[in-house]
């Protein structure tokens, strides 16, 4: 019954003789079933000759004729429509959702079940079934009313089908909206072809239990909390989230391919709300640690050393804990008289640059720049995140600082500014690492007593004349092959006591590629010279470095062995054991 139709056959609604005919027209080519979805509870308005037309029609087919009924509205068939055997009644009512959509059919005394009278519905005809569309409006044929009673040939297609009759006009509003309609209602006599086609071919959808539909829920809320708990970035974890819950859809699409009916809304709202709870937890509760992590250390690690720390937070207490690390002290020499032939603002400049070179240094080999303390640099690692490398990093750094200092010089003097020396002392050893300060103010820090070594390493630097002094412990830890693939050597220079210090420690000069070929040269000298001046032999010491002077005259290890051995050949040290006490810092 279509807008063509309607405009053929006349005003709505229709002579019931004008079903008669089509009953009359079908009877010829007889049709399996056919169901008349229009309501005939009422008197024609044509009068009862009309209403007789229809009646005569029904007595006379031979093959079922199924009629609508609305017993929900108490709407139902009149009753002399009714006297045929082959007239059965059947409910048209749909069972529409609180959202309007239709999903779901009950087919007890259905009209769809009447239609297919030799089948069985697969499941108890009093709970409501959910429907297995065969598609979207308009999958089924459609025929106008109108062309049937007009083409004899047409109407031989109708033979041994089932046959629906009903309404698709749109001036006459019976549509509905369904869960497959694409925006576009489905007129109520397609909706129920759905349910005879469900019926027909056995079509339909396996309802999980209560239990099997809460443990998909619960699933789908859990899966979001185990990936924000094992992937601790927030936009790493989210992709992966959502990955999972794709994984949940495409399983539910499945299934319901396959005739298993999960559920799809409430799973989303699980996985939604877990996602965005663990979001709002990472932000606010665990990543709020993180962004302190950050925030700590992000002016004075290298980028690499804080996306490890990002990446392994739990390695970082914030608190103290015992670290095995290498330190750093560096320091430029005579910066007060410096500073004071430069007004403030070259002075600002001149730092500047000087600390941006010497910190890129350290950084680039993974350093930790802890403070600066005027124009004093002190630096570790192996805190906060552990290395095996640290002594062998610290000691890389500092042969590159003493190298580095060459070019800076150049600039200065292309800049008319002073060239500059600086001492840098390493020490490794274990020290307490963690944040430290008030309550108020803190930061990240070690302390201990191998600190403090460094610190003295640092100001022995200068009467040494070098620019680098490691202690045993150090180069202990160093890979001595290493070291030299990247061309630097040491030399042990003295065994000292610092000051402070009760016990003796054994001393070296870092030498960097630059400076490896002239140390090669007085390398054998020296240190048989050395020797000499433990076992307090001053004469052959002072030969051979008279050697050295000739060789290379500006060595300051060299120079500072032989002002003591000339010393101690007019005084002699009581009880000399090799070890030199340095009563000064």
């Amino acid at each position: 019954i279509d807008d063509e139709s309607i405009g053929k056959i006349g005003q709505w609604p229709w002579p019931r003789a004008e079903y008669a005919k089509l009953l009359e027209t079908l009877a010829e080519n007889p049709p399996k079933v056919v169901g008349i979805d229009v309501l005939f509870a009422e008197e024609s308005r044509l009068g009862v000759r009309d209403d007789d037309k229809l009646v005569s029609a029904l007595s006379n087919v031979k093959f079922p004729v199924i009629l609508a009924s609305r017993a929900s509205d108490k709407v139902t068939v009149s009753s002399q429509f009714t006297q045929s055997e082959n007239v059965i009644v059947g409910g048209v009512s749909l069972l529409v959702d609180p959202d309007g959509i239709v999903r779901r059919a009950s087919f007890e005394n259905s009209f769809a079940a009447n239609l297919a009278p030799n089948l069985v519905p697969w499941a108890p005809s009093d709970i409501a079934q959910r429907i297995a569309w065969a598609g979207p409006p308009g999958t089924f044929r459609r025929v106008p009313f109108h062309r049937v009673l007009e083409d004899k040939e047409l109407a031989k297609s109708f033979e041994d089908k089932i046959v629906l009759v009903g309404s698709t006009a749109t001036d006459l509003h019976d549509e509905q909206r369904t869960a497959i309609d694409r925006g576009n209602a489905m007129p109520g006599v397609e909706i129920q072809a759905n349910l005879v086609n469900m019926l027909a071919s056995s079509a339909g959808y396996s309802e999980l239990g209560v239990f099997s539909r809460a443990l998909l829920v619960i699933l789908a809320a859990l899966i979001p909390a185990l990936v924000f708990i094992f992937i601790t970035n927030i936009w790493r974890a989210l992709p992966v989230s959502l990955a999972a819950y794709v994984v949940i859809l495409l399983v539910t699409i499945i299934a319901w391919g396959s005739e298993i009916a999960l559920p799809v809304f409430f799973p989303f709202l699980a996985w939604l709300i877990s996602t965005i709870a663990q979001v709002l937890y990472k932000y606010f509760g665990a990543e709020h640690s993180k962004r302190q992590l950050h925030n700590l250390f992000a002016k004075y690690v290298s980028r690499d050393v804080l996306e490890e720390i990002m990446r392994n937070p739990n390695e970082v207490k914030l608190g103290g804990e015992e670290k095995k690390v290498s330190v750093l002290f560096s320091d430029i020499r005579g910066f007060t008289t410096l500073s004071e032939t430069m007004t403030p603002t070259q002075l600002t400049s001149f730092m500047n640059r000087y600390l941006t070179a010497m910190t890129d240094v350290i950084m680039r080999e993974g350093g930790v720049v802890d403070k600066y303390i005027g124009d004093a640099i002190m630096a570790f690692w192996g805190a906060p995140i552990s290395s095996d490398s640290h002594a062998h990093n610290a000691v890389v750094t500092a042969a590159n600082m003493a190298d580095i200092l060459d070019d800076i010089n150049l600039e200065n003097k292309k800049m008319g500014v002073p060239e500059i020396e600086i001492g840098v002392g390493v020490n490794s050893g274990d020290v307490v690492a963690g944040n430290m300060g008030s309550d108020q103010r803190m930061s990240y820090t070690i302390m201990g007593d191998n600190v403090n070594l460094a610190s003295r390493l640092e100001g022995l630097s200068k009467n040494y004349g070098v620019r680098v002094i490691v202690g045993e412990s150090t180069l202990k830890l160093c890979d001595k092959e290493k070291l030299a693939s990247v061309g630097i050597s040491a030399r042990e220079i003295d065994r000292v006591r610092v000051k402070g210090k009760t016990s003796a420690v054994t001393i070296f000069e870092v030498i960097p590629a630059s400076r490896k070929e002239e140390f090669e040269t007085i390398r054998e000298r020296f240190d048989l010279a050395r020797n000499y001046y433990y076992k307090g032999d001053w004469d052959k010491c002072l030969k051979l470095l008279a050697e050295i002077e000739t060789i290379l005259p500006n060595d300051g290890p060299s120079r500072t062995l032989r002002e003591r051995c000339t010393q101690f050949k007019i005084v002699a040290p009581a009880n000399w054991e090799g070890i030199y006490d340095h009563k000064n810092k």
